[in-house]
């Protein structure tokens, strides 16, 4: 009978994972977790220093959000925005009116980063062709970037080992080296 890790191999492509490092390390199935501790299914715990890749900041099983998210299912799991809303929708956009400067009145939900990432880039290239900016189509990317998986989402970034492959999907973007203060490239100091 094959392993837990075994199945795994035979049906699922992880992102961001060379596939052939698998022939040696197999993937760490998790069982359970809490707070930031994951637990495989052989006991064996990792802390999740990561966050699940910065989607899960508040830690596993945490019962107020869960009671929450269960509270939610209850009531309605999902629906589409387009001639839709929901009340739920309604008063977190209302909230995080007040805590964002003036000016920023409208709010656009999505489900993941990489999401996000394709809606801001769609919405920049928008108002710029609507508001007679037809020539700005291009974006500015930091050195050492990374936004998600998407092509629009991945030409925005700067990281190679996960870009080069689809290079001439992408879009052309201009692409500036980041401030590093630690190890500047510049050979400058923090205060200057």
């Amino acid at each position: 009978m094959p392993t837990i890790e075994e199945r795994d191999l035979r049906r699922i492509w992880h992102p961001c994972a060379q596939m052939k490092d698998y022939e040696e390390l197999p993937p760490m199935v998790i069982d359970h977790a809490k707070g930031p501790w994951l637990c495989d299914v052989h006991g064996k715990s990792y802390l999740d220093i990561v966050s699940s890749w910065w989607a899960n900041l508040l830690g596993h099983s945490n019962e107020k959000i869960n009671a929450r998210i269960k509270a939610q299912l209850d009531r309605l799991e999902h629906v589409i925005f387009a001639n839709f809303s929901h009340r739920g929708a309604i008063e977190l956009a209302e909230r995080l009116a007040a805590l964002v400067p003036e000016g920023l009145t409208k709010f656009h939900f999505n489900d993941n980063g990489s999401s996000a990432v394709e809606a801001a880039l769609k919405m920049s290239f928008q108002y710029c062709q609507q508001t007679g900016r037809t020539k700005k189509i291009r974006f500015m990317c930091l050195s050492e970037s990374y936004h998600g998986e998407t092509i629009g989402a991945l030409s925005v970034g700067s990281m190679d080992l996960f870009a080069e492959m689809y290079q001439p999907m992408m879009m052309e973007n201009i692409h500036v080296e980041a401030p590093d203060c630690y190890r500047c490239p510049f050979d400058k100091q923090r205060g200057d």
